[in-house]
Parts: structure tokens; sequence; C-alpha cells
């Protein structure tokens, strides 16, 4: 294939859009790995003679990429080094990247990040050309409010605007601090109501005012956590699942949502809580402007409004796939293999998402393609550690999860600054279950150590343990489908029964005693700390109370109607979480020990940030 017929294939491949590019091979010990589109350009074009930057042997654009369709107006890229990693292997490496659309992508981060533009900095006219085009930003001050509130201009547009939310005033503003406190406390909201002897409407504005200043407080805070130094740090992400109830009694449908969290694993810090869902957008309205550009006839990375969930794609691609959960009994051989045959299964085709015939599409605001959330979210990730020196993911075995932290991290892994690993372990199990594995992993570490575990010290413990992963990094567990090395982690632990841990990174740069740390070192704890508490004390998010029927959906006791209050509840309970809980042992919050709090944040400092400010 020469450079002009190459130039046109590429036409498929979405480009980068404002340093946003998805689209490249994602394992890490093929030769093509974070190679987009824009790199093979610049070896085209950089070398006249068709010669390599590095070893400088002959190169071609179709030595990398090959596009495959995969039906439903959806595409994949073929990594053809995948293609010869694989055929020098015994075992089956993932070879298909589905294609996505990096302006949807870098839109979604834009939703993500909102909280941490700085007042001022950026136009509110989503339809400013400084907003939707190359055209820099240029906002300048305009003297003041009556209030003395500092007013800016735009001089691309001239639209003139406050930094600061216009905040609607209420009455009986002494009840905030105590209404902050119980919506962080397990009390329902209709209870909420009925103490304060206040409509439904009353308080979904008090909890409208309350999210604004978590989010106001929390963007000041942020945004100087991307201008620290740090040496490294060690993170974890999981996802969770929430179901909203319906709205029309007739087809009693739920909205399902996947909310993906991130977590400091030293200091249990939760960098981002992100929701699939975007209020700011109606379904109707969506439906229009898709309408208005026909993206309805184009391939699904290439749409306008690629991330959005419209009604005629979500009819499309509503099916029943089949749990993939460990069957009661199944081995871990067994579970991995199920496991990985599900992602690569699900990487090429559109999204993850489980939907079949009890689930729509929500009402108010639009549901978000959950793989363009946890793309945005570890683009997010990024940006907020932007002063961290090197990373460390410890993800869970999730759908595309991985692939996705590759994507957004590609440049760092190839320049060694992050490694991630994905995490594996039991978790239907009952507690006698559970402590009994841990009194015979105490016992197998006695005998490997020649001694009662009881006797050793915590340090002793830790270095046998060592030695034990040392021993079972020589013997992995493999499955059939997949090229992960999975290495047992032995660490007695009731919170993560029968670990085992695989990096999706190459860490074979590392000594033997170097990956054993890290392994021994990977843990989901801090953002599943972070799941239990939010299940525990905000109402909305407790484990469904259910009635229903095998025929219809099914409605959920404490859940909402309308998603939104998923998204700002999780935004407040997130910043009560970091700033006002402390850890009972020495008495500090998650941000004092990131660095973010001198002590303990009271809750009315953050209710009325702009006086404290």
């Amino acid at each position: 294939m020469g450079k002009k017929s190459f130039q046109e294939k590429s036409k498929w491949i979405p480009l980068a859009f404002r340093g946003v590019q998805v689209n490249c091979c994602k394992f890490t010990k093929c030769r093509s790995f974070g190679v987009t589109p824009e790199d093979i350009h610049e070896l085209v074009d950089l070398n006249n003679h068709n010669k390599n930057i590095e070893d400088r042997q002959p190169v071609k654009p179709s030595d990398f990429y090959t596009i495959s369709g995969t039906g439903n107006k959806s595409s994949s890229m073929l990594c053809k080094g995948c293609v010869e990693f694989s055929q020098s292997s015994e075992y089956t490496n993932q070879k298909y990247y589905s294609l996505k659309s990096n302006k949807g992508i870098y839109e979604e981060l834009e939703r993500l990040s909102e909280y941490l533009v700085e007042p001022g900095t950026k136009c509110p006219k989503a339809d400013c050309p400084s907003n939707v085009g190359d055209e820099a930003i240029s906002i300048k001050k305009k003297g003041k409010t009556p209030k003395g509130n500092q007013r800016y201009i735009c001089n691309v547009c001239k639209y003139s605007f406050t930094g600061k939310p216009i905040i609607r005033k209420h009455t009986q503003p002494e009840i905030d601090i105590f209404l902050f406190k119980q919506l962080v406390s397990k009390t329902p909201l209709r209870r909420i109501a009925d103490l304060y002897d206040m409509s439904m409407g009353k308080l979904y504005r008090r909890i409208d005012f309350i999210h604004k200043q978590c989010l106001a407080f929390v963007g000041e805070r942020e945004r100087r956590l991307s201008k620290k130094h740090y040496e490294r740090m060690y993170l974890c992400t999981d996802r969770q699942v929430h179901m909203s109830n319906w709205t029309n009694r007739k087809e009693k449908q739920n909205c399902e949502f996947y909310a993906i969290g991130t977590a400091d694993l030293t200091s249990s810090y939760v960098l981002a809580y992100n929701f699939n869902y975007d209020a700011s957008i109606q379904p109707d309205e969506a439906e229009k402007m898709a309408a208005a550009v026909d993206d309805s006839s184009k391939l699904k990375h290439h749409r306008e409004y690629a991330r959005i969930w419209l009604r005629s794609d979500f009819e499309d691609t509503k099916r029943s796939k089949g749990s993939m959960f460990a069957a009661k009994g199944s081995s871990l051989q067994e579970d991995l293999e199920n496991q990985a045959a599900f992602n690569q299964q699900f990487d090429t085709e559109e999204s993850a998402e489980m939907f079949n015939r009890t689930h729509q599409v929500p009402v108010q605001g639009v549901e978000i393609h959950n793989e363009y959330t946890m793309a945005a979210h570890f683009f997010l990730i990024k940006k907020l550690l932007a002063g961290v020196e090197k990373t460390r993911f410890f993800m869970d075995q999730d759908s595309g999860m991985k692939n996705w932290y590759i994507a957004a991290f590609k440049e760092e892994i190839l320049d060694h600054c992050s490694d991630g690993f994905t995490v594996t372990m039991k978790k239907e199990m009952t507690v006698d279950e559970k402590q009994k594995i841990a009194r015979d992993r105490k016992k197998q570490i006695g005998i490997f150590a020649g001694r009662s575990y009881h006797t050793m010290s915590a340090f002793e413990v830790d270095e046998v343990i060592r030695r034990m992963i040392i021993s079972n990094m020589e013997n992995p567990t493999i499955p059939r489908n997949d090229y992960a090395l999975w290495v047992f982690n032995p660490t007695p632990s009731m919170n993560e029964v029968d670990k085992h841990v695989a990096a999706c990174t190459n860490i074979d740069r590392y000594d033997t005693v170097h990956q054993a740390n890290l392994y021994k070192k990977a843990s989901l704890h801090a953002i599943d700390r972070f799941f239990m508490q939010i299940r525990r004390k905000v109402s909305v998010f407790e484990r469904p109370k259910k009635t229903g029927n095998r025929n219809a959906g099914t409605w959920y006791g404490y859940q909402p109607y309308n998603p939104e209050l998923f998204v700002k509840l999780g935004d407040i309970f997130r910043v009560f979480y970091n700033y006002c809980l402390s850890d009972e042992k020495n008495k500090k919050t998650p941000a004092m020990k990131l660095g973010l709090a001198k002590g303990p944040v009271k809750v009315e400092k953050i209710i009325y940030y702009d006086r404290y400010k």
C-alpha cells in the first residue's frame, strides 16, 4: 500500500482530537503497541526512502493495521503485530481493537473535568468558537457586579459572564448543615423531607445547592493536585452497577448505569467517581441533533454524537448474553478463561453493557456508552496526576477496563513511567468460608517458613509472602484464550480472598524481587472500601430491596426515578469521604494523607465555601 492509498484508507481510523487518540494496539508486548495513525503518517512522511527511524528497516503502513467490519455499523482494527505474536505463541492474545470516536471521548472528558475549570478561564457558551473549534480561548476581566463578583468577557464571542454560578436563595439556611449530614448518613430522601416539613421539589433544590458547593470546593483543592509532585502513586480502579426505577408503569423497564472509581491505595483518597450519564442533554434533543447530521447512516466511530446512547441503537443492541459471573464450585482456570473470552468478545463489539428487554434509556438526560466514560475517566486521572513521576494501576478484571487504561497512559507506559495490573478474587463467599480460607493461608505461610505463623513478626510475614510469590511466579495460571500470567498472592485477607494478579504491561525490565513486590502490593481495597461506605451511608446507593416478577422489570426500594441523583449524591459523598471522614487509627482524612488538607474539614466550610475562601 502506497503513501497516498494509506492516507485514503486511514480515513476509516479516527484521527486524534485535541490530544486524545485511543485507536491503537493495546498489547504491550506487540511491536505495534501504541502506534497511532499519526505515528504511521510521521514514519512515512519523515522517511522519503521508506525507512524506520529506530532500526532503519523498510516500513509500510500496511504492516501495522487493517480495518475489519464487525457489522451493526461498527468496525475493528486488526493489528498485524498481534497476529504475528499470536502465531509464535501457544496462547491467544487480543488481535482486534474496536474503533472509537476520539471526539466523543474528548467531549466526555470535558464533562467529567468541568468542575476543575477555574472560574473566568473558559467561555460558558457551548457553541462559542473557542469551545467547538481550534480558536484559542481569550477571556478578560470586565469590572464587577453590584454584589462585588468578578465579571468576565469572552473576546471571541463577546459574551459577558461572572465566574461565580448563580445560586438561588433559599429559606432556612440554618438547616443546610444538618441536611448535608443526613444525606451522607443513610437517611432516605422522603424521610428528610418529612423531618424538615418541605416538599420533594424544595429538597431537590437544596441538594442542587449542596452539590454546587461541593464541586466548587473540591475543584479548588484538586486543581492543586496536578501541580503537586509525587514520586510514585499506587491506584486501584473498579466499577459499580446501579439501577434507577421506571417512570412508566405500563412498560416497567429499568435504567442501568455504571460508575467507575479510582482511589489512591496509600491514602484512600478517591480521585474520581464517574457515571455514564449526562443530565445536560435531553433525549429528544439528542435525537434531533443526531438526525440533523444523519448520524444513523455513519459508522459509529465517525458519528458526531458517538458517545450518546440513541433510542434506535439501544433497541438494536438489547440482548441477553448470559451472566459471566463465576459459577459456584467452578475452578480458577475456568473463571479466568470465561472472563477472558467475555472481554475479548466485547472489545470487538459496540458496548459491554449487559442490556436486555427489561432495560430502557432514561427519559431524563442521556446515557453515555460505558466505554466512553471509562476512557474519559482514565484521561481525567492522568490530568489530575500530572505531577506524579510513576503510577501503578491495579484494576478489577472488568471488560475493557485495562484497554482504556492502556489507551490513556500509552505514552507513560512506553516511557516506563506507568504499569497496570488486573486483579481477580473470590467475592461470592460467606464470612465463615472467608475465615476458613484465611486460616488455611496462615498455615501455608507457616509451613513455607518452617515455623508457626503466630510466632512471626509482621516484617517476617511480609518477607515469607514475598518469597512465596516469587515461587508462584515460576508457575503462573495461564488461560487458554488469554496471554495473561496470573500469579497467586497468598496474603491471608478476608477482604480479598484467593487473590490472583496479572500484569497487563511489560514488567520484565524489573528484577524478580521488584516484580514480587508489585504483585504483593496489588489490591482493590481502597476503592472497594469507598464502594462499601457509599452503599452504607447514602440511601440511593443501598443494595436493592427489590420487588418484581419474571416477565417485567424490577422496582428497587431506595433507588431514584431521576438518575441525576446518582451523580449529585455520588459527588457529595466523595467530598465528604475525602475531606471529612477521619481514619479511626490515626485520625486523618484521605485528603490529609495526600496533602490536600491540614485537618478534617468541617461541613460548613464546604457548604459555605465562598465565605471561607
